[in-house]
């Protein structure tokens, strides 16, 4: 018996050890957030935890999130590997004190092929297509001797890029720029895709962006930017380029410029210069400019950024404009010459400071900015038709405009990430100053027989002083509805406030000189005024994302007040406003490299005051201005759904998008005519509130790629549809215009030859019903090609011509043919010696020629300038990535 109970105690005490030992080895809680370069999540990395006597095993979540709940060490190695990138394994060691620890984010890097005189060829997917980001292999595509970025973006589909280096991706403009996930110098597209080259990118990525807050908090709403992330090759997140050019053209048109930036990963110090001079029968300009940046890491948290421009220049412009207007009474044609002389002087200045850490995001910046200009003008303006007379008019003026903001922002992730919450303010105060002084005549005709009858002279001084400034700021809580460990995703509901606040003060004087050359003040033609504008902002919204899809919709609430005092004779203006508008957007994941999205954004614009006051604004005199105070808030709604596939076997790329707007309570103008006291005609102009102005739209872009990329052939469109109420002497009337266009391309691109050439035609009709359906019908069929041929590393030959048949225009637009050739070599090591001649229009041929549609008016424009000239330039380049050799082995070709 006694055997048995000494037994039973050894049993005992060996189970309460080993319970003890097993409540000890269980009492770690490890968890972590996996991140790529872009800082966003990595889902379903395979990740192990791994100390010297187990094994733990677990897969990141939607929100790159994951979780350890039995480690039986305080020391212990991570493993973490995920395809498309390197493999990342580090020790670690906690207190043993703490039962839960939260690992900083963990980055994992893209992974390459790397290797030395091996050609490597392989099938790589030129498009890959997520949620939010498009993603082009810059290894798909052909890169050749000193590309840059801007003749990659080029070859990519969806993706445009204009003369000015103008980038527009699915027919939005991009707003930032970023490299490797991080800011990059000034964000500043145009300007650095012709800087950096395209042999140091790996990934080009275009996506949509709703800000850092929103990033770093989830809660994403409103209408998103296009953001291009620059993903760059290993090692080549570090160089020093820029360079110095100079050319001459025939025109008389001289410039040189200087630029350079330094980068060092998170370290970026860049400054430029120019000075330009063009002196010709149509154009004469004497510009130039300075400017400065720097943005550096101050600690392993925070940033900081500044920036410096400063520009001085004159100008000279000669311009023909041609407006139809169409009116119950009859057509108004009225043809306009304007030359233009400008003199300007800008200072502007930007600072900032942004960190973020696990738990919190700031970021605060200030600009300021000083502009001086100068504007002496003379025009002249012959209408025919329903109105007989010509108007000259010289004037000129001078404005100084000081312009100070600034914001402030902060966010926090409270209660293990499953709360956070946003505050933010601003504050903005600018002023005008301007002095113009305006001397018309004013010629009558005889309406039947067109005879001269008689002229009127009006001089007056202008004297204009504006002042305005405000502040707000919001409040944004959201809270998780989910665990924050669920791998399906996660899901926010949010509320917000924002506020506004925001004064201005206009005093305008004008002074009239009679024709004896005795000046007086009219006060009639002047007015005193102060505006006070209060708006208000309630929101609430749910926010949502998993694997596959996100989506978000929101109410917002928008009381606005605006209340405006004239200081002259006392009178008071208020304006009540209550609006209400919906928002939702939505991203699905298609299998098969492809996505559909669907955004639908209301807001509500209270009117501008100056189109409240009901004082005649008679600065025109051809056109007297009053405004109605009793006009309603706008309330516009616009939606759009885009669909994007690209198939890897078949090389076929589809992208769609479907668009349509329309509002309630549109403000428009209403044009009267009125007899003045010479017994001719004059236009009064009021506003009104109507609905039933709308648009639709739809786009198109089918691409086919072959022989590895090298060939494709496009082709796609775009069809709109709008529609505009307006009031023509107090009578309500429409118009609907139909805009079709459609383009073929053909685009081969070889190592050492590139071909290109487009078909295109576009067809726009309008139709008014104040003129019994009148139809204004324009048509242009263009043809283009250019090509480029490399004989040698150091030679480049480009050529293009365009062919346009115009149809329709009342200005002569003419069929131009533009011919322009071209030739660059290269000297020195490295290419960096660059001596290019280039022959513009050969045959002479050019305009810039534009149309508008306004309500019943068409408005026809087009600048004078010399567009036949050859230019030369000379230019040293300094480019160097990566270290001492700058440059990747240039026959590796592989997937990044």
């Amino acid at each position: 018996m006694r055997k048995s109970n000494n037994l039973c105690f050894l049993l005992f005490f060996i189970l309460i050890t080993f319970s003890f030992n097993a409540l000890a080895q269980s009492q770690f809680k490890i968890s972590g957030n996996v991140i790529d370069s872009l800082k966003k999540p990595v889902e379903g990395a395979n990740i192990r935890l791994i100390t010297d006597q187990d094994t733990l095993r677990s897969n990141s979540d939607a929100k790159g999130n994951f979780v350890f709940t039995k480690v039986i060490r305080n020391k212990f190695y991570l493993s973490i590997t995920a395809l498309g990138y390197k493999p990342y394994a580090s020790f670690y060691k906690i207190e043993s004190s703490k039962k839960s620890s939260d690992l900083d984010p963990i980055m994992l890097k893209t992974e390459s092929i790397r290797l030395n005189d091996v050609e490597v060829k392989v099938k790589v997917d030129p498009i890959k297509i997520k949620k939010d980001t498009i993603e082009y292999n810059a290894g798909a595509y052909t890169i050749r001797e000193n590309d840059k970025v801007e003749d990659l973006l080029k070859q990519l589909q969806g993706i445009e890029v204009d003369d000015k280096g103008a980038v527009t991706a699915m027919g939005k403009k991009m707003t930032k720029l970023r490299v490797n996930g991080e800011d990059f110098f000034t964000s500043n597209v145009e300007d650095y895709i012709r800087q950096l080259p395209a042999d140091i990118i790996a990934k080009l990525q275009v996506i949509d962006d709703y800000g850092d807050e929103a990033n770093f908090t989830g809660i994403k709403t409103g209408t998103p930017q296009k953001m291009l992330n620059l993903v760059t090759k290993p090692g080549m997140d570090k160089g020093v380029f820029g360079g110095m050019s100079v050319n001459s053209a025939t025109n008389n048109a001289h410039n040189l410029g200087t630029n350079g930036s330094i980068w060092k990963k998170t370290k970026q110090i860049g400054f430029g210069g120019r000075y330009g001079i063009t002196n010709n029968e149509f154009a004469q300009l004497n510009n130039g400019a300075l400017k400065g940046n720097i943005r550096d890491k101050i600690s392993k948290e925070f940033s900081v950024n500044g920036s410096y421009d400063f520009s001085n220049g004159t100008s000279k412009s000669i311009q023909s404009n041609y407006v139809e207007t169409f009116n119950p009474q009859g057509t108004i044609n009225d043809l306009r010459e304007s030359a233009n002389n400008s003199k300007s002087l800008t200072n502007n200045i930007n600072l900032g400071l942004n960190g973020a850490t696990k738990k919190n995001y700031f970021n605060a910046s200030l600009a300021g900015s000083l502009a001086d200009t100068r504007n002496d003008a003379f025009s002249t303006s012959n209408k025919t038709g329903y109105i007989k007379q010509d108007l000259n008019s010289n004037s000129g003026s001078r404005n100084s405009n000081p312009d100070l903001n600034g914001s402030i922002n902060w966010s926090r992730r409270l209660a293990n990430n499953k709360r956070s919450l946003s505050m933010g303010f601003n504050f903005g105060s600018s002023a005008g100053n301007s002095n113009s002084t305006i001397n018309d005549i004013i010629r009558y005709y005889n309406e039947t027989t067109n005879v001269l009858v008689k002229d009127s002279l009006l001089n007056r001084l202008v004297d204009n002083n504006t002042s305005n400034s405000n502040f707000g700021g919001n409040i944004q809580f959201s809270n998780s509805l989910k665990k924050t460990d669920d791998s399906s995703g996660y899901s926010f509901i949010n509320f917000s406030y924002r506020f506004s606040v925001s004064r201005s003060r206009n005093l305008q004087t004008t002074t009239v000189t009679n024709p004896l050359g005795n000046s007086f003040v009219v006060d009639s033609l002047g007015q005193d005024y102060v505006s006070n504008f209060i708006n208000q902002n309630i929101s609430i919204g749910y926010n949502t994302n998993s694997n596959r899809i996100s989506y978000n919709f929101g109410l917002n609430f928008s009381p606005s007040i605006i209340i405006g005092k004239y200081q002259n004779t006392g009178q008071e203006l208020k304006n009540y406003q209550l609006n209400f508008s919906p928002s939702a957007n939505l991203s699905y994941q298609i299998k098969d490299n492809g996505n559909l999205t669907f955004g639908y954004n209301g807001y509500t614009a209270s009117p501008d005051f100056n189109k409240l006051q009901p004082v005649r604004n008679n600065n025109d005199v051809q056109n007297l201005i009053i405004g109605n105070p009793d006009l309603k808030a706008t309330s516009s709604h616009t939606a759009d759904l885009s669909y994007n596939k690209f198939g890897l076997k078949s090389g076929l790329s589809i992208m769609a998008g479907l668009s349509g707007s329309f509002a309630i309570n549109s403000v428009v103008s209403n044009t009267v005519f009125l007899r003045d006291t010479l017994n001719s005609l004059k236009q009064q102009t009021t506003y009104e509130n109507v609905n039933g102005i709308y648009n639709i739209g739809a786009n198109y872009s089918l691409n086919k790629r072959m022989l590895d990329n090298k060939l494709s052939l496009s082709i796609n469109g775009i069809v709109a549809y709008s529609h505009n109420v307006f009031y023509t002497d107090n009578v309500l009337n429409r118009s609907s215009g139909i805009n079709v266009s459609n383009a073929f391309k053909f685009n081969l691109n070889q190592k050492k030859y590139a071909f290109n050439t487009s078909a295109s035609y576009s067809f726009s009709s309008n139709t008014y019903s104040v003129m019994n359906q009148n139809i204004k019908n324009v048509q242009v069929v263009a043809l283009s090609g250019s090509a480029s041929w490399i004989p040698g590393k150091r030679f480049r030959i480009n050529a293009s011509a365009s062919k346009s048949l115009n149809f329709g225009y009342s200005l002569y637009a003419g069929n131009p043919l533009l011919v322009n050739m071209g030739l660059n070599t290269s000297f020195l090591k490295g290419n960096k010696l660059l001596f290019s001649v280039q022959a513009n229009d050969l045959f002479n041929q050019g305009a810039l020629f534009s149309t508008s549609i306004t309500n019943n008016s068409i408005s026809e424009n087009r600048t004078r300038f010399i567009s036949r000239f050859i230019q030369a330039t000379l230019s040293y380049n300094l480019s160097q990535f990566g270290g001492k050799k700058g440059r990747l082995d240039s026959n590796i070709n592989a997937e990044e």
